[in-house]
């Protein structure tokens, strides 16, 4: 994750007059500044069109890669004209009206296309700022053309996030299993252990396979058109090649499982290098492979270094049991990068490409091959290996599966289900609610939030929860508080006041002298915690205290327990609510509890005597900083 303080590269640039926007391909690094300053329109309007462009293609926009850039400013430049043909052009995003829009629309509906541009343009236009309100709310309409648009930008359901992954697992296991079982032959091909007399077709399999393991060229006529005799009778190009190397569609399966397991972006999955660092030395006893990952728009701040486990990630459904009864390569992250790195090693070392996925194809158009950000893109064409997926490979991958979308279309006839690695990614936030190579506050605000396939079901598990810490929080009542009052009378009758604490009169001196603290409270026991083995000394975290019945709170502890009460309440702006309601939602209600108890008066003079050492103290709490390790 960025360092405190980091800024990203600038995008926008308005100084000097300019009007540009720099994007940065988020599939292969590649920038291109897109200038808004020949536009006819006056300044404030073609600074409002830039700005608007940057967000929507910035790294928490919906645009990606430099293509789709590249059509989204065409489509804008369609829009200008629109407006800079109108008899009085806009001047101010304020002065937008529907009928600007209706007429771009009348020019672009007839293209095949015409519904997607329509629904691109209004996608970037509603981030002007200082939209008529009608004219944002013609930006806001349902385009029917763009229905396949729209269902490719959610979450997966269940159902669907198991049909996609069902079918990727068996493509995977498919090419584990016939690589492999084709390297054993060759293996004992090499061996000497394939008699050409006994076993002559084997043997000539195993030639076969040494050439294709060598070179990923099979013997050919004089032409080089055909294949030899005794090469053809043995199979396509297609199947003898692919017999020691992955095919283009099983690398998109990978892609996809890679995705759902890790949360990175496809990008940064395609372009994953093959080189790692094992930390556990391969003895374990979990199994991690270190990966340098990249993430282009970042900038300078590109790099990025994830550690894949050997721990289950079993990307499942809610509910859905799965089942195990060996360890499975395909459910840990680390499993599936290392058998992607095994498949592909031979591919690789013929490539001489340092990246994970390496494939071969039969034919294809233009390829993109690996380079440096900025640099001119290098083509191949024809049959060969391949070390990076064009980006519309996996949707043509799924779009050959044949699945069916859970929801069916405004006709009620079946659907095709759109197979997308950016769909995958927010499948994966809105299962995991982790953020991956991003902040909690932009997962929340930018993914979860915006993913409207599983927002009605997300808002009722996070209400579940909330509704269950409060119970909890309720039933297990708050620790003993001492008021001033109690502080008073114990100088004059600490006998009477230990018993009503029940303490000894010793631990009420340590519990006023302060001596007892630990951060929202004071322990009486240190080594008769509820959250502890008896006689062990207590490892909870300090938020535990306002949960144990070691726990006192002294009058001192006021002003620290509204700074916390405070700052837990504002990290829900910054934090997905499900796992803010899991963390949070109990010592909340707990903290709310004993300032309730307390009185409005005593919070309000407490919240004036907090200082910035107790906001320090609560957030290095919060952070986990104060934790037993």
């Amino acid at each position: 994750m960025p360092s405190a303080g980091y800024v990203p590269p600038q995008r926008l640039f308005l100084e000097e007059g300019r009007c540009v926007v720099r994007f940065r391909s988020e599939q292969d690094g590649r920038w291109k500044d897109f200038d808004f300053g020949g536009f006819a329109l006056a300044r404030p309007m073609r600074e409002a069109l830039a700005r608007a462009f940057d967000v929507h293609t910035g790294p928490s926009g919906q645009i990606k890669a430099l293509g789709a850039a590249e059509n989204c400013f065409r489509q804008l430049r369609y829009f200008i004209e629109v407006l800079v043909a109108d008899a009085s052009p806009p001047t101010s995003p304020a002065e937008l009206r529907p009928r600007h829009l209706e007429e771009f629309a009348l020019q672009r509906k007839s293209l095949a296309t015409g519904g997607m541009v329509i629904g691109l343009l209004r996608a970037l236009l509603v981030h002007m700022d200082g939209l008529d309100p009608r004219f944002a709310a013609k930006c806001a309409e349902w385009v029917p053309m763009r229905r396949d648009q729209l269902q490719s930008r959610g979450s997966y359901n269940a159902a669907e996030e198991k049909a996609v992954l069902d079918a990727a697992r068996k493509v995977v296991r498919a090419a584990a299993k016939r690589i492999r079982d084709n390297r054993l032959v060759l293996k004992r091909w090499r061996e000497g252990a394939i008699s050409p007399v006994g076993e002559p077709d084997v043997y000539e399999f195993g030639w076969i396979l040494d050439m294709v393991d060598l070179t990923g060229e099979l013997a050919r006529n004089s032409s080089g058109k055909a294949l030899l005799p005794v090469v053809a009778r043995h199979g396509s190009v297609v199947d003898l090649t692919t017999a020691l190397h992955l095919s283009r569609a099983e690398a998109c399966a990978f892609v996809v499982l890679l995705v759902r397991l890790t949360g990175e972006n496809g990008g940064t999955i395609i372009r994953a290098p093959a080189a790692h660092h094992r930390p556990d030395g391969g003895a374990g006893p979990v199994a991690t492979a270190q990966v340098d990952l990249s993430k282009p728009r970042r900038g300078r701040r590109r790099y990025m270094t994830a550690a894949w486990s050997d721990l289950p990630t079993w990307a499942s459904a809610p509910g859905e049991k799965v089942e195990v009864s060996a360890r499975d390569e395909l459910l840990t992250p680390f499993g599936l990068y290392m058998l992607a790195w095994e498949l592909s090693a031979a591919a690789r070392r013929i490539m001489g490409s340092d990246r994970l996925l390496v494939y071969w194809v039969p034919k294809s158009g233009l390829s993109q091959t690996a380079r440096l950000p900025g640099d001119e893109p290098q083509v191949r064409s024809g049959r060969g290996f391949r070390d990076l997926l064009p980006q519309s490979a996996v949707g043509g991958w799924g779009q050959g599966l044949n699945l069916v979308a859970d929801e069916a279309g405004e006709d009620g006839k079946p659907q095709r289900l759109i197979v997308s690695v950016g769909r995958m990614r927010v499948t994966h936030s809105a299962r995991e609610q982790k953020p991956v190579a991003q902040t909690q506050r932009t997962l929340a605000d930018t993914y979860l939030r915006r993913d409207r396939s599983s927002l009605r079901e997300y808002q009722e598990l996070v209400a579940d929860v909330l509704e269950k810490e409060v119970v909890k929080a309720k039933s297990a009542g708050s620790i003993a508080r001492m008021s001033e009052a109690d502080l008073a009378e114990a100088l004059r009758h600490p006998e009477a006041v230990a018993r009503r604490l029940g303490v000894t009169t010793e631990m009420l001196r340590l519990l006023v002298a302060r001596d007892a603290d630990t951060v929202l409270a004071g322990c009486t026991d240190n080594l008769n915690s509820s959250h502890s083995p008896a006689g062990q000394p207590c490892r909870a975290s300090f938020l535990k205290c306002l949960d144990c019945g070691s726990a006192r709170a002294m009058p001192h502890h006021l002003p620290i327990q509204v700074v916390a009460r405070d700052t837990i309440g504002e990290r829900r702006t910054h934090m997905t609510a499900l796992r803010w309601a899991e963390r949070f939602a109990f010592p909340f209600n707990q903290l709310q509890d004993l300032l309730d108890q307390a009185g409005p008066a005593a919070v309000a003079r407490a919240a004036g005597q907090a200082t910035d050492a107790d906001r320090e103290l609560v957030r290095r709490l919060l952070d986990q900083e104060l934790d037993h390790r």
